[in-house]
């Protein structure tokens, strides 16, 4: 259990990061690589805990977070210039982890391919 408590909780500190941190660093191209790194990284965590089942504080946490971070990217003006194509590749591969498990419900805008 203490290892779902502190995976949720690392979990809303990684959201924060993303969502304040995104529109300024996906601007500039030479930050891609690395944030494309970042964002893999969330995907896998997220895909890890998603198998922890459907009936767990870390599922609902988890699709809530990747949910929340998926809407807010896709909105118009969270971020402008090249960095707009930058993110919705993130909220996509983000988006991927929870249609797999069919918890893709919450999401308000999907991203035009």
């Amino acid at each position: 259990i203490a290892v779902q408590q502190a995976r949720t909780s690392s979990l809303g500190f990684i959201e924060r990061l993303f969502l304040m941190l995104m529109p300024y660093l996906s601007k500039k191209k030479e930050n891609w690589v690395k944030l494309e790194e970042f964002t893999i990284t969330m995907a896998s965590l997220a895909r890890q805990n998603l198998r922890a089942g459907r009936a767990t504080e870390l599922f609902e946490t988890t699709v809530h977070t990747v949910t929340n971070i998926a809407n807010v990217m896709s909105m118009t003006g969270y971020v402008d210039g090249e960095g707009v194509n930058f993110c919705a590749w993130v909220s996509e591969t983000l988006l991927d982890e929870l249609e797999r498990v069919g918890a893709c419900g919450g999401v308000h805008a999907m991203m035009v391919a």
